[in-house]
């Protein structure tokens, strides 16, 4: 993992304590904050694997369909 990947993911892990802490108390802001993170999370393993996370495919795919109709 590159240097610039484990920044993030530590960035992610620090995330993730503050969410536990400040959200403890609300559940329902506790799951989105985890899931956030996890998406988060599974961006970076992606971008590790050499592959195009799917939010960013999916962007791309949305902007050439835009730009050529069928």
């Amino acid at each position: 993992m590159s240097r610039y990947l484990e920044e993030a993911a530590a960035l992610l892990r620090k995330s993730s304590e503050a969410n536990e802490r400040d959200h403890a108390k609300w559940p329902a802001s506790l799951a989105e904050g985890r899931e956030r993170i996890a998406r988060e999370f599974a961006t970076l393993a992606a971008i590790d694997k050499g592959l195009l996370p799917a939010e960013i495919t999916a962007d791309a795919l949305r902007a050439i369909t835009e730009r050529h109709p069928a």
